[in-house]
C-alpha cells in the first residue's frame, strides 16, 4: 500500500513532504556514486568488494578450477552446494548487491516508457567506453532497473524491466557482448530517496551496474 498519495489536496501536505524527506535523509539508504565519465565508471567498477562469491546465470557453466566448490570427504571429493557459485535469479536485491562494486547512471527514458531519451546517448556512450576498457573488458554486470513510486506496483514493475532491457539492449548494439550483460527489472522496492519530493523521484528513477563476476578483495 502506497504511504504516501500525490495530488492530496490537504493543507500544509509540503511540510508533510519535507518532514518525510528530512526522516528518509537520516536512515534511508544511501545511493551508490554516479559517475559520468569512462575513467569513473571504470575506477567504480574495478574497486574490489567484499568477500561475496561470483555469481552466474542459471544453467551456465561452474567455475574454471575443479576443486571450488568441493570438499574432500571419507569417500573423495564431493560437492559443496554451500560453496557453488549462486544464480542471479535465485538471488533477491540486498544480497545480489552486497559487497559488489556497483554505479547508478541517471538515464533518462521517455515518460511511462522504455523509450531511452536523446540527452541520455553522452552518458552510456561513456558506459560502452568503459566496458571495453582492460580493466572491465571481462566483466559481468546486471543491469537493474528501478522507478519511483507514482502508478501501481505491477506497472513500476514492468517498466523497471523494460527499461533494463532497453539499456542493455543499447550496450550490446554498440559492441558489449550480451553474454556479460544480465537486465533486471526490480519496480519502485528498493529507493535510495524519499518518493515524496521530485528530487528524491529523480534519483530513484536509476538503472544500476552491479558487477557480479567474482570481484573480490582477493581477485580484484
Amino acid at each position: 500500500m502506497k504511504i504516501f498519495q500525490y495530488g492530496n489536496p490537504a493543507p500544509y501536505g509540503w511540510i508533510v513532504g519535507l518532514v518525510i524527506s528530512l526522516a528518509w535523509s537520516a536512515v534511508g539508504a544511501a545511493p551508490p556514486p554516479s559517475p559520468e565519465t569512462a575513467s569513473e565508471i571504470e575506477r567504480a567498477l574495478s574497486a574490489p568488494g567484499g568477500a561475496q562469491p561470483g555469481l552466474r546465470l542459471r544453467g551456465g557453466p561452474g567455475p574454471a578450477s575443479q576443486s571450488v566448490g568441493r570438499l574432500r570427504g571419507p569417500a573423495g571429493i564431493v560437492d559443496d552446494p554451500a560453496a557453488a557459485a549462486s544464480p542471479v535469479d535465485a538471488l533477491d536485491y540486498p544480497t545480489l548487491v552486497r559487497d559488489r562494486p556497483k554505479v547508478a547512471a541517471l538515464i533518462r527514458f521517455d515518460t511511462n516508457s522504455a523509450r531511452i531519451r536523446g540527452d541520455a546517448y553522452p552518458l552510456l556512450n561513456e558506459y560502452v567506453t568503459a566496458l571495453k576498457s582492460p580493466a572491465l573488458a571481462d566483466a559481468v554486470l546486471v543491469i537493474a532497473g528501478h522507478t519511483d513510486a507514482v502508478g501501481s506496483d505491477d506497472r513500476n514493475l514492468k517498466l523497471s524491466e523494460d527499461r533494463a532491457r532497453a539499456v542493455r539492449d543499447y550496450l550490446v548494439e554498440r559492441g558489449i557482448a550480451p553474454g556479460r550483460l544480465i537486465a533486471k527489472g526490480y519496480g519502485e522496492a528498493h529507493p535510495v530517496a524519499s518518493n515524496a519530493t521530485a528530487a528524491g523521484r529523480e534519483l530513484n528513477r536509476r538503472s544500476e551496474f552491479i558487477r557480479v563476476d567474482g570481484v573480490s578483495a582477493g581477485n580484484p
